[in-house]
């Protein structure tokens, strides 16, 4: 599979993922931000972001193994 098809499947994961799962990943792992800081700027408790980051990891996970981007 080249950079680019992986590239396009990770993109596709990441836009069918729910959007209160998406903007927690994005900004968790493409911006850097911590939970304390996406609490804050989402005014959610810590929990919550908690449990959305790790709902929203296992769904992309499961769907880049379906799509053969990961083993299982």
């Amino acid at each position: 599979m080249s950079t680019r098809e992986t590239t396009t499947l990770v993109a596709g994961a990441l836009s069918a993922l729910e959007p209160e799962h998406r903007v927690v990943v994005v900004r968790a792992f493409y911006r850097g931000e911590s939970v304390s800081e996406l609490s804050a700027a989402l005014g959610l408790p810590q929990d919550v972001v908690k449990a959305r980051l790790h709902q929203g990891l296992h769904a992309l996970r499961h769907a880049l193994q379906e799509n053969g981007v990961m083993e299982p």
